[in-house]
């Protein structure tokens, strides 16, 4: 009698369990995106890093890349799909009003995932990935290994809106922020085309 009970008391509890790890988004544990292996471009028409005091803005944001080929489209399992954008160029681009030089440097990615209940995605920027030269003052920034993320992705963009953490050294002087390692915050947002589906 109680090895009935016990039997029945742990498929319940069991069974509660699996309700509620579907309903918190766990069970999404794998994440597709589509189509696969085709070219896209990455374009903002408005992206800010700030810290405060200091806000760099550029109005002509754009990087090409492609997403994977199957089966490098699927992940079964947690921790998303990157997407690597290529030829980074930031234009049109001021510093606390200052024209600013923005030179992109490196593969940035952009790494998207169902894991949870809806899709996300993080952008991801890798070390020496942006150096910012202002003429008029004669200083320049450098940005660091950085991750702004996870993001909200709603097909074609990822949003951010003070996001993330944007690791940078200044050599300061001028418009530029105090010379040293600091950190910013990222806004804006991105958009891809063609649009791509994120599906568990």
């Amino acid at each position: 009698m109680t090895q009935n009970f016990l039997k029945r008391s742990g498929a319940v509890v069991a069974a509660v369990s699996a309700v509620m790890l579907t309903v918190a988004g766990v069970s999404f544990a794998s994440t597709t995106i589509t189509p696969a292996n085709t070219p896209v471009t990455a374009t903002s028409s408005d992206l800010r890093i700030a810290t405060p005091g200091y806000t760099m803005r550029c109005t002509s944001v754009s990087g090409t890349g492609s997403t994977p080929a199957a089966p490098g489209n699927n992940n079964p399992s947690t921790g998303g799909i990157s997407i690597d954008i290529d030829s980074v160029n930031l234009s049109s681009c001021t510093l606390n009003g200052q024209t600013a030089a923005v030179v992109g440097n490196g593969t940035w990615k952009l790494k998207v995932d169902h894991d949870g209940a809806s899709p996300q995605g993080s952008l991801i920027i890798p070390a020496g990935g942006a150096v910012v030269t202002v003429p008029s003052s004669g200083c320049s920034i450098t940005v660091g290994a950085s991750t702004i993320g996870p993001l909200p992705y709603v097909k074609p963009s990822v949003t951010a809106s003070n996001s993330g953490t944007v690791n940078f050294n200044s050599t300061g002087g001028g418009v530029c922020p105090p010379a040293g390692a600091g950190t910013a915050t990222m806004t804006g947002k991105l958009t891809f085309s063609p649009g791509i589906d994120v599906t568990p």
